[in-house]
Order: C-alpha cells, then sequence, then structure tokens
C-alpha cells in the first residue's frame, strides 16, 4: 500500500513539474503587431515545451522584450506562419539552428541583434527566402559556414557589424544576388578575399572599416553600374585603389602611401585619406568629379595651390595636421570652383593672401593653429569679396602688429573674430584676434 501511495506521489511531481514546465506565452496585440514580454526560456527543455498565442489569428509582426532565450523559438514561426517582421534583438539568443525558419516563409526583416551568437550554420535561414533585411550585429559570431546565407536571394542589407568575424569563404556571399547594403565593420577580418563581392551585383553600400585588413583589392568593384559609398578606414592598408563607378571612398586611419585610380574619368565625388602617411598631394590621381578631398594629418610638409587643377569640381580641400610649413601657388588663370580650404594645426609662421589670388572665390579660409606671426591681409575685402569666414584662432599674433590685420578686415564682410576662450595661456583679445 506503501509502494502505491509512494508511486502515485511520484508520478504527481512529474506531472506538476511538467505543467509549469510547459508554458503558453501570450502577446500583447497593437494593430497588428504582436509584443511578448519577460519571455523566460533558457534550457532547451523549457523551449521545447514553450508554446506562443495571441489574440489575432495571423499577426504581421513579431517582437520580443526583456526577454531571455536559449534559441530562436522555431514554434513563434509555426504558430504565426504570415509574420513579415521578427524583432528577438537583445534576448540572449545563443544559437540558430538549422530549420528554424522553415515556417517562416513570408518573413522579410529579422533583427537579431545584441544577443549572444557565436555561429551561422549551413542553410539555417531554409524556408525564408523572401528576407530582405537581416541584422545580426553585436553578437559574438566567429564562425561564418560557407553556405550561411544559401537561399537568401531578395537580401537586400546585411548587417554583420561588432562581432568576432576574423575569415570569410570566398564564396559566402554568392546567393546574395540582390544585397545593396553590406556591414562588416568592427569585426577581426585580416583578410578580403579577392572575389568576395563579385556576385554581389547590386551592392551599393559597403562598410569594412574597424578590421586589420592589410590588403583589399577593390578591382572586384570595377563594373559598368555604380557604387555609392565604400569604407575601409580604421584598417592596416597601405595601398588603395579606387574604381572608376565609385563615388564615396573613406580611407581614414591607415597606412597609405599610394593611391591608384581604376579606369577612365572616375566618377568619385569624395575622397578621405586623413590620418595615413601620405607626402604629397602628387600621389593623388586626377580625380575631375571630385568635391570633396580630405588629406588631414597625413606628412607633407609643403603644398602648391597648382595642384587642384588635378581636380575640376573641387569644392572642399582639408589639410589640417600635416607638417606644413610653406605654401605656394603657380596657378596662372583663376580657379573658381575651390570655396572651402583648411590648413589649421600645421607650421606655418607667415601668411599672405595674395597667395591665393587665383582663387578669388574662396567662402571660407582655416589657419588656425599654426605658429603664424604675421598674416598680410590687404584689400582682402576687394580681391575674396565671398570670403565670409576667416578663423585665425591659436596663432603666435603680437598684440602690437594686429592693428593692420583688424582694419583691413573691417573693410570686408568677413567674419574673423574670435573668444577670449580660443586664446592660448598669456594671450589677450585685441579687436576679436588673440594676441601677446
Amino acid at each position: 500500500m506503501m509502494d502505491l501511495k509512494c508511486t502515485i506521489v511520484v508520478l504527481s511531481f512529474f506531472v506538476i513539474v511538467n505543467v509549469a514546465l510547459a508554458r503558453d506565452y501570450r502577446c500583447t496585440v497593437e494593430g497588428n503587431s504582436c509584443l511578448f514580454r519577460d519571455v523566460q526560456l533558457k534550457t532547451s527543455e523549457l523551449l521545447a515545451k514553450a508554446t506562443f498565442s495571441s489574440n489575432t489569428d495571423s499577426p504581421k509582426s513579431v517582437r520580443f522584450e526583456s526577454s531571455s532565450m536559449f534559441q530562436l523559438p522555431a514554434a513563434v514561426f509555426q504558430k504565426f506562419p504570415n509574420i513579415e517582421v521578427f524583432d528577438g534583438s537583445y534576448s540572449g539568443i545563443k544559437a540558430l539552428q538549422s530549420g528554424s525558419f522553415l515556417s517562416a516563409t513570408r518573413i522579410r526583416e529579422v533583427n537579431l541583434t545584441g544577443n549572444k551568437i557565436s555561429a551561422l550554420g549551413n542553410n539555417l535561414f531554409d524556408g525564408a527566402g523572401k528576407i530582405n533585411s537581416l541584422d545580426l550585429a553585436q553578437n559574438d559570431i566567429s564562425d561564418v559556414s560557407a553556405n550561411a546565407f544559401g537561399g537568401l536571394s531578395q537580401l537586400k542589407k546585411l548587417n554583420l557589424s561588432s562581432n568576432r568575424i576574423a575569415a570569410l569563404s570566398p564564396n559566402v556571399f554568392t546567393p546574395l544576388v540582390a544585397v545593396e547594403v553590406v556591414e562588416l565593420q568592427h569585426n577581426m577580418l585580416s583578410k578580403i578575399d579577392d572575389g568576395l563581392f563579385t556576385s554581389c551585383t547590386e551592392l551599393i553600400t559597403l562598410n569594412v572599416s574597424h578590421n586589420a585588413l592589410q590588403k583589399f583589392e577593390l578591382r572586384q568593384f570595377l563594373r559598368e553600374w555604380s557604387v555609392d559609398a565604400i569604407d575601409v578606414s580604421h584598417n592596416r592598408l597601405k595601398t588603395v585603389s579606387i574604381p572608376k563607378n565609385l563615388r564615396k571612398l573613406v580611407a581614414s586611419n591607415n597606412q597609405i602611401q599610394s593611391v591608384e585610380a581604376l579606369g577612365k574619368e572616375p566618377a568619385l565625388i569624395f575622397l578621405r585619406l586623413s590620418y595615413n602617411r601620405l607626402t604629397s598631394i602628387e600621389q593623388i590621381p586626377n580625380l575631375n568629379k571630385l568635391v570633396t578631398l580630405d588629406l588631414s594629418y597625413n606628412q607633407l610638409e609643403t603644398f602648391d595651390f597648382n595642384s587642384v587643377k588635378k581636380f575640376k569640381n573641387l569644392i572642399l580641400l582639408k589639410l589640417d595636421g600635416n607638417k606644413i610649413a610653406s605654401i605656394s601657388n603657380t596657378l596662372v588663370n583663376d580657379v573658381r570652383y575651390v570655396k572651402y580650404i583648411h590648413l589649421a594645426h600645421n607650421r606655418l609662421t607667415r601668411f599672405d593672401m595674395d597667395t591665393f589670388r587665383t582663387l578669388p572665390r574662396i567662402i571660407k579660409l582655416d589657419v588656425g593653429y599654426n605658429q603664424l606671426t604675421e598674416f598680410n591681409a590687404k584689400r582682402i575685402g576687394d580681391k575674396f569679396p565671398v570670403l565670409v569666414r576667416l578663423i585665425l584662432d591659436g596663432n603666435d599674433f603680437l598684440c602690437d602688429r594686429v592693428g593692420e590685420l583688424t582694419n583691413e578686415l573691417k573693410h570686408a564682410i568677413t567674419e574673423y573674430r574670435s573668444t577670449i576662450e580660443k586664446c592660448k595661456a598669456g594671450q589677450r583679445l585685441v579687436d576679436g584676434i588673440c594676441c601677446k
């Protein structure tokens, strides 16, 4: 009799445990959106027994909030096959299992940002061929299988930023024939295969900044259609190439010593090469459509403004933070397209505005934080009628010699005045100019 009672007690205990484990999560419905709060599925056993429900039969959007889940809950897609948007961000998900998306045949957007996913296996997204946006940023991904993105022929945006990816299979992006945006910044990539993006014929924006790349062959983007922007900043590149159809290249914070143009008539309009090892403007090829050129914080020691002829549409030229001690201008004819010139944080000790006599349409000139003791601005208002901003902060002007300069500036439309907060220690403000 006692054995029978014990058996009944044990069976009752297991029934209670199983009932406790088998929890149904009901979402809060907002329009066609279904919000699950505080879903706690920290083991595979809890995950297997969980069910999901809502007051609406076919929500188009499902989001998890304040939740912690061991794996992606495939049961959600089985229960709600009409889901188009799935947001499981910051939910503690550690793994994606093959087959999880088999029932998600209508899904278009998947957001798994901020989880703990460490690997992307083969054929993860089978069944979900309509996904056009996949966000896997801020995970722990270090392993990406060769066919991880198989079947995603409609994907337009892929975000893999802020992970631990050190290498990618040469064919991993082959299925992504429609992808337009790829984000790989803040990973550990030291190499990118020369043909990694060859199949991505619709790609218009690529970010591989903040990696450890020593080489990245941009020749694979040498094609007839446009590529809007490529960011390779914060790597270890020593050389960079510019495909003729690329419009914007950001390559700052590398070790670049040479730049090459690929193809005739490059379409580039924006080029940022700050914080590199360039020593001369001659290391930059002719770029007739270039509008913005940033060469700040390189190793230039001299500069001749005759070189702007290489850039027939240049408006902004940034030369801040170099070692320029002298500038010259051997331009014979006027160049009227240059509007903004930045020369701050260099080693200039004297400056004569007549140097810019063939650049009469300058709107802004920054020569702050040099070592200037003299600045000739005779007839500045007549010679530079649209110069509205002149920055002179952080120089070494002598107070008993600034009167001539301020008298000239008072007759021009140019705003030049500084504030006492911008003066160096021991300097005072005289007619808007810091001096000692």
